[in-house]
């Protein structure tokens, strides 16, 4: 699963990769988990940064509780399950903006958390699903994402056995695409590449998630 991760950049630093229309700020966050607003970038708009929050609420879902126990969509379920089945159909997909997600080891009672980063790529997207539920009460819009998760490279397999689905720049661009065929849009969502990526042990503060400071980031070793 991918419950916790990152986007430390600014909205400049963000618009340095992706030189697109902001439609609603939010600040860095360093240790963003579920319920919290993260950056996406939908298939609808595919030239627009916006914030949704983490963990999806399907339009019928009788409130949001149920968000999360869906904050992630497994990549070999997702047309077999209701609640995504109709977001891959009807092209609900989208980019949500990070640049490092962590994962746990248990260590007898200690959980050792763990940062997974891409060093080449200063920022990049998991793939992921957005819906928009309508609360019952108000009739207030409220938007929420999926991560959609696959088997573990071999970085992330030592410390669990799924990882998010890391798209390259040019499959980014398909992911968004109305265009292809289902099944070529699930052909994406294998591991990135062991050889690119990185990991190293991070502090336990970030365990709690009213911990968000830059310092969550950095390498247990250099603190």
């Amino acid at each position: 699963m991918c419950g916790r991760y990152s986007n430390s950049k600014s909205v400049t630093q963000i618009k340095q990769e992706y030189p697109f229309t902001v439609k609603n700020i939010i600040g860095e966050s360093f240790n963003l988990a579920p319920s919290q607003p993260g950056y996406i970038i939908t298939a609808d708009e595919p030239e627009v940064i916006q914030a949704m929050h983490f963990g999806l609420v399907p339009y019928w879902a009788k409130d949001k509780k149920i968000a999360f126990s869906m904050i992630n969509a497994r990549s070999e379920t997702l047309l077999e399950k209701p609640a995504f089945r109709p977001l891959v159909q009807k092209s609900k997909r989208c980019l949500v903006l990070a640049d490092g997600f962590y994962e746990w080891e248990k260590a007898g009672k200690e959980k050792l958390p763990y940062r997974f980063v891409v060093p080449d790529r200063d920022l990049f997207s998991f793939a992921g699903l957005w819906s928009r539920w309508k609360d019952p009460v108000t009739d207030e819009p409220y938007e929420t994402f999926t991560i959609i998760t696959t088997a573990a490279n071999d970085v992330v397999k030592p410390i669990h056995e799924r990882m998010p689905v890391i798209l390259s720049k040019s499959d980014e661009k398909l992911w968004l695409s109305k265009d292809l065929p289902i099944p070529d849009i699930l052909s994406l969502c294998d591991s990135y590449p062991a050889d690119e990526m990185n990991k190293f042990r991070v502090s336990q503060e970030v365990n709690k998630v009213v911990n968000n400071h830059a310092g969550l980031m950095e390498p247990i070793n250099s603190q």
